[in-house]
This record gives structure tokens, sequence and C-alpha cells, in this order.
């Protein structure tokens, strides 16, 4: 309460009015005693004065020292112009201050040698009035000092004044007091009010509430200092939620980011990272510490090192290159993936201070390193697999031209080889323009409804031929009312047709191929079984990529380009279905196809 700004207003005008009171008080009595002892002295000078009557018969009197009843009598004459009343009195003294007569005899015998009094028995007519005194008092030397007359006045009615007076500023300082106690009250009503208001609003507003203006209702300043406030206030608010909105897009940028992003302070203590990175942080490297920075520098192989809060490259001839505001570390492998790492330099605040750090960005090529990795492996796979029927192409050509007498039958070899090597380059670039198709979404669909079960017994019907040829036996078991299927017809026999030649070509002589449909759920499932050489365990993961072979050596010689599976598996999903493969060495391979019976392929003309 006491440190209040009502208690404060309310004590300076208290104060006030009494300092002006006391000062009113001061100066009236002070004036009132100066008055009246200004008058006295005046008075007297007019009665005492050389040139006046007065002073010309009591300097006669005087004459004759004895005759002390003579000058009594003449001052008592002239009592009403000396202003002799109760509080002033005359006295007649002789040259040592005693007293001869007066107007009053009893105080007479106790006067006191005053300054003045002194003067005149030493002859001197020199009278002062001292300010302060408790009396004022004239005397005048007469028959060469022989005797005085002497005036005193004892200012009693002087002080009956100023006590009156002081009285009357004591009742009026306490109506003043009433007064200012009323008006601080109004005063500090007046100047608290809006300052509360505004101490109310900026605990709102510190509360994070800006919907609550601050009424004015003045024009002064404190109404001036409101609107301020308020327009203060909204800034702030627009400032704030502009602040806001860009920190919640950079939160949502950072934590949709795919890249992994940390932020470190200049001494390598982790500021900030997003969900990639604190993933990628957590899987790879292990637990959140103090030295993530150096962790992920050690485990990236990144060849920098912090020195001094800076890094500095420890390798001049590392792979790197360098940007405006740090390096990138391209194709950095490690938890089994492929990252570009980027280090720049950042400021932030730091108290008030703007200090350096450091930001790490691994971006995740994989996709892009594998599909470089791949397109290198497909274009040496396709050189080499064009190689060798060219090879044998140039070969015989040049072996038929550099014998013009070979015998016709040699020649038919040859040629026969030529043709042969031929048809096998067809059907490599054939299989390449299929995958190329698939890969870019060019493939046109003659999408219909069709009887599987029969296209598949019809299939085996046409390759029992080659089966013979091989010694092999095939059976057909197929459950019964199996629904339609919607597809591609002639895409899906060509599937069945690569599937079932490759148990032909991997079945030894006199082998067993089985093929079998029926449903699961709303999918048709079609098996081909056989009791082939099968496949190596470390090897089915990858029979499925492009120009992906099983001892490349004898799959050449059974005329494998390593791309039938692999167009068997794009064309399968593009059905919507599915391709797998079961095989254990020595003992024979399962394929197994599931197709919706209602694919997800469009007709051409619909697309």
């Amino acid at each position: 309460m006491f440190k209040s700004l009502y208690f404060k207003i309310v004590l300076i005008l208290l104060i006030f009015i009494v300092a002006v009171m006391c000062a009113v008080s001061a100066i009236l009595m002070n004036g009132v005693s100066s008055y009246f002892a200004g008058q006295f002295s005046v008075q007297m000078e007019e009665c005492f004065g050389k040139e006046t009557i007065l002073y010309g018969e009591l300097q006669e009197a005087a004459k004759d020292v004895q005759d002390a009843a003579g000058m009594k009598e003449i001052l008592s004459s002239y009592g009403s112009i000396l202003g002799i009343d109760a509080y002033r009195n005359y006295y007649v003294l002789d040259g040592d201050g005693n007293m001869l007569t007066g107007s009053d005899a009893k105080l007479g015998a106790q006067l006191e040698i005053t300054p003045n009094l002194l003067s005149a028995m030493d002859g001197r007519y020199d009278n002062r009035i001292i300010s302060g005194t408790e009396y004022a008092d004239w005397a005048l030397p007469l028959a060469e000092g022989e005797v005085i007359v002497y005036v005193k006045d004892s200012l009693e009615e002087v002080q009956q004044l100023n006590q009156v007076i002081f009285s009357i500023i004591i009742q009026a300082m306490f109506v003043g007091i009433l007064i200012a106690i009323l008006l601080s009250f109004f005063l500090a009503k007046a100047i608290t009010s809006p300052i509360q208001r505004l101490t109310w609003g900026t605990r709102l507003v510190a509360e994070g509430d800006f919907t609550q203006p601050i009424e004015v209702n003045s024009r002064d300043e404190l109404g001036i200092l409101t609107e301020n406030f308020n327009y203060m206030k909204d800034q702030l608010k627009d400032t704030l939620d502009e602040v806001s909105g860009e920190r919640e897009k950079l939160r949502t940028v950072l934590a949709c980011m795919r890249d992994a992003v940390f932020t470190f302070s200049a001494g390598g203590k982790l500021l900030h990272w997003n969900d990639s990175a604190a993933q990628l942080y957590r899987n790879s490297f292990g637990q959140e510490g103090d030295a993530v920075l150096d962790t992920c520098l050690e485990e990236m192989d990144i060849p920098l090192q912090r020195e001094n809060g800076r890094l500095r490259l420890t390798s001049p001839d590392a792979a790197v290159e360098r940007s405006q505001d740090g390096f990138v570390f391209r194709d950095r492998i490690f938890a089994g993936r492929v990252f570009d790492v980027s280090f720049g330099v950042i400021r932030y605040a730091e108290g008030r201070k703007k200090v350096p750090g450091c930001i790490l960005i691994a971006h995740d090529v994989t996709g892009r390193y594998e599909l470089d990795e791949s397109r290198r492996e497909f274009v040496a796979n396709v050189s080499h697999e064009l190689r060798t029927p060219l090879t044998s192409i140039k070969g015989a050509t040049e072996t038929v031209l550099s014998d013009p007498e070979m015998d016709e039958e040699m020649r038919e070899y040859f040629l026969d080889m030529i043709l042969s090597e031929s048809d096998r380059m067809t059907r490599i670039v054939s299989d390449l323009l299929v995958l190329s198709r698939l890969d870019n979404k060019r493939t046109k669909w003659q999408v219909e409804l069709f009887d599987m079960p029969s296209s598949v017994r019809r299939l085996c019907e046409v390759m029992r031929t080659d089966l013979e040829a091989h010694g092999h036996t095939i059976s057909c078991t197929m459950e019964e009312d199996l629904p339609m299927v919607t597809g591609d017809r002639q895409r899906l026999e060509q599937v069945v047709i690569n599937i079932i030649s490759n148990a032909i070509k991997y079945t030894p002589e006199g082998g067993h191929i089985d093929v079998a449909l029926f449903r699961e759920g709303d999918r048709l499932v079609t098996t081909v079984t056989d009791n082939g050489v099968g496949i190596p365990e470390e090897d089915i993961a990858h029979i499925f990529e492009r120009f992906y072979r099983v001892e490349k050596s004898r799959t050449s010689d059974a005329g494998g380009t390593g791309l039938g599976l692999a167009i068997a598996k794009e064309l399968v999903e593009a059905h919507g279905g599915q391709i797998s493969i079961q095989s254990k060495l020595n003992e024979g391979t399962q394929v197994r196809i599931e197709l919706p019976f209602v694919g997800k392929l469009k007709p051409a003309e619909e697309e």
C-alpha cells in the first residue's frame, strides 16, 4: 500500500499543504512582528525627534535632574501619541539606568539593560529594533546623558495577534488537508485508473492474450499512451503470429523432410535435429549423447575435425566439393544406405549475441546410387549379351567369306550359326523393348475376360513336343469351376510359357513338370513345379533381377539371357499379382503366380 502511486500522490499533496501553511504562517507572523517593530520605530522617531515639541519640552525639563515629576507629566500628556497602554510604558531614568519615575513603577524596578538603553547611558542616541526579541524599546538621552527617557513595549499584543494568526492557519491547514485528501483521491484515481488498466493489459499480453483492448477514456497523455499501447499490442500480435507461422512452417518442413538435418553449436553441442535425423542417429549410431557431432563425423567417415570451435578438413586431397559456406561429401556409405553429406556454417542467437555454429544435412541418395550402379551393370550386361552373338556371327561370316571353296555342308553349318545367333540377338532386343515399355508405362494392353485354365491346358499341349524332346513328362491339375480372369491373355500366356520353358531347360532328361491351378480367396494361383537342378539359396533373392543368371556358364549354354523372369515379374505385377520362387539345390523348383480375378489393368482406349 505504502508503495502505491495512489498513496504517494496523497502524501505529496499533504506534505505540500502542510509546507505551504507553515511557510504562510512564518511569513505572516514574521511580517506582523516586522510591521509592528517598524511602526514602533517610526512612531518613536516622530515623537522624540530633535525638531519635535516633545523633545524640546523634555530637554528643558531635564535641565533639572531632580524634576522627574515634571518629565512624567510631560510624557503622560503625550501618552496617546506615544501609544502608551497596558503593553507599552515610559520611564525616566538617571544616567546609570535607575528609574526615577514611570508609568509602571513595578515594571520599571525590573528593567533590563538593553543595547538601546546601554547606548543612551553612554550618551548616544542610537536605537535599533532587534528582530526576534520579545520586546521593543527606545532610549532618549537628555542633559548629556544625565537623564534618559525610556519607552519599552512588551510586544504581548503582537504575540497575541500571532497566536490568533497561527490558530487561523492551523484551522485553514486542516481544512486544506481535507480538501487535499479529496482532491488527491480524484487526482490519483484519474492517474492510476489508466495505469491500472495498462498494467492489466500488459499482464494479459505477457500471458499471451492479445484479444482484450484497453478502453481509452481521455485524450490526455495517458489516453495517448493507452492508444499507443493498443497499437503496440496489435503490432506485437501480428509479429508473433508471423513468427509463429514461420516457425511452424519451418518445423513442418523439417518434420516432413526425408533428409536428416542436424545443427550444432561452435563447441559441437547438438542444438536441434529433425525426426529423420533422430531416427537415423538412434538406429545407426546409438543413443543420444553429448558427442553427437563427433559420432557423426566418425561413423560417416567425414574427413573433418573440430578445432577451436571450427571444422578443419583433415585430408586436403579428399573427394569433397567446396561450397560458399562449407563442404559436400558425396556417396558416404553407412547404416546400409548411401548419403550425400553437406556441412555449412550457421549463425544463431545466444543471449544477445550472434554466435557461429554448423549444420549437417545427410541426403539419402541410395536410390540414385543403386540406379547408377544398375545402369552401369545393365549397360555392361547388354554389351556382353550382344557381343557374344555378334562375335559368333562375325566369326562365322569371316570363315565363309575366307573359304569360297568350302563344302556345302560346312557352309550350311556356319550359315545356321549366323541365323541362330541373329535370332538370339532379336530375342534380346525384343526382351529389352518389352522391359522398356513396361518401365515407361507405354505397353499397350489387350485386356479381356478369358478362361485361364483353358489357356494353360492349351499351352501344355503346345509345348508337349519340346517336353518329349527332353524326355520330360507334364501333368496339369486344375480346380473345378474356377472364375474367369480379367487381363491381357497374350502377356499372361507369355509368362506361363517362360516359366515352363525354364523348367524344361533346367530339369535333367526324364524329369517331371507339374502345373496346378487353384483358388485362394479372390486370387487365382498357378504353380509350376519341377524336379530339376534347383537354385542355390543365395541366388533366390536375386533371381528376378535383370540379366541375373545362376551359374552363368551353364545358363549360357542353355541359351538364357537373364531377362525372362524379370519380364515375367513386371507383367504379373502390372496385373496386380505376385510371383515367387521356392527352390532347393538338386531337388527342384516351384514358381508360384498369384493373379486377381479382376486385374487392375484398363484397356488402352480407356487409358
